[in-house]
């Protein structure tokens, strides 16, 4: 059933796709549920963490900050969107704790799920974080001085390109099948474990749909509506040197995330995607009208310079020479991933015995 603001429920009563207006009403500006849509008036809230609660208890963040993108810090504790009991129940049988338990045993067995089982559910729950996160930026002022305006943090972002990506994240909801093309470009690659940083990075790129998951020794870089674009281009570099020869140090993986990031923001065409349904049988299929040839316009190396320079110039504070790199990062010249002769940099982020850091 077609609603008067073009939603589609089933059967049931059930919002198989929110219609723009409706998720811009009832999501981003209003307060309902973000899965169901359902009001605080008409159900049981308990709200849902942007960062899943199981990762808050693993890396102790719940008294840890997480950087907005008005370079404010938020507490992850108090980092939270509406959500009803019900849905909130449901992610966490879906998602988070196959998850919490497949991580828990491993790269090895996550490679091996990849493998055998595909990656349609680490790419859907990649895809609820990252909605959760801007979702979660339209309750946060852009201003701390209240004097340059009321402006919304979430004000800054592209609704209409997440609108698809809470149409993905949703989708174990709404029974919505997924196309083949509908999956973005998903990279799970060794990462290095160390007691000097952090076991656990996370970072988005609203304006790139892109994020990385750094946790432990897996990092995962995604690119949520690219149609596997990025990674296509992406492989030809990796054909042509060994960009990724090892487990990959924290600002090698911001690396990666700002190359794919930087390659999507630069696809010539753009795959459109769309839901389509059938009214006799309550079906649901999102699909995606992919470009003849996903490729790149001109390149231009300056784009990739200014995201590694946003994502990876705070990493920097234990180079001694960090002014200097950060000025070459710019350029979008310098790598982090090979030496001059194009091998992999196996000494990324290494202690010396002096306690500073080398190999960039």
């Amino acid at each position: 059933m077609k609603t008067a603001d073009g939603s589609i429920k089933d059967s049931d009563g059930k919002i198989i796709f929110f219609s723009f207006d409706r998720f811009m009403s009832d999501i981003v500006r209003g307060n309902c549920c973000f899965i169901c849509g359902v009001g605080p008036k008409d159900a049981v809230f308990n709200d849902e963490h942007v960062l899943p609660d199981w990762l808050l208890r693993k890396y102790r963040l719940h008294d840890k900050s997480v950087t907005l993108p008005n370079g404010t810090q938020f507490r992850y504790g108090g980092f939270k969107i509406p959500c009803c009991a019900r849905c909130n129940t449901l992610m966490g049988e879906q998602f988070e704790n196959p998850i919490r338990v497949l991580f828990a045993k491993g790269a090895s067995e996550v490679y091996r799920e990849l493998t055998e089982n595909g990656p349609w559910r680490l790419f859907c729950w990649m895809c609820l974080i990252f909605v959760k996160t801007h979702l979660k930026d339209q309750s946060l002022n852009l201003h701390l001085d209240r004097r340059k305006g009321d402006e919304k943090i979430g004000e800054l972002h592209d609704w209409g390109l997440l609108h698809h990506i809470h149409c993905m994240a949703r989708s174990f909801y709404t029974g919505c099948e997924l196309s083949t093309e509908t999956l973005g470009s998903l990279l799970v690659v060794p990462a290095k474990v160390r007691s000097h940083y952090e076991s656990f990075d996370y970072v988005d790129l609203s304006y790139a749909r892109t994020m990385l998951l750094r946790m432990d020794e897996i990092a995962i870089v995604a690119v949520l509506d690219d149609s596997q674009g990025v990674l296509s281009i992406f492989s030809e570099k990796l054909e042509e040197q060994n960009i990724i020869g090892g487990p990959l140090s924290p600002v090698q993986a911001r690396e990666v995330a700002a190359h794919f990031a930087s390659i999507n923001v630069q696809l010539a065409e753009r795959t459109v995607f769309t839901s389509e349904f059938d009214v006799a049988s309550d079906k649901c299929t999102i699909v995606a009208r992919r470009p003849h040839q996903l490729m790149m316009s001109d390149w231009n190396r300056e784009i990739l310079g200014g995201i590694m320079h946003r994502i990876c110039n705070e990493m920097l504070v234990a180079f001694p020479n960090r002014d200097e790199i950060s000025e070459q990062i710019k350029t979008g010249t310098l790598t982090f991933l090979v030496d001059d002769n194009g091998n992999f940099v196996t000494n990324s982020m290494e202690l010396e015995e002096t306690g500073s850091q080398h190999g960039a």
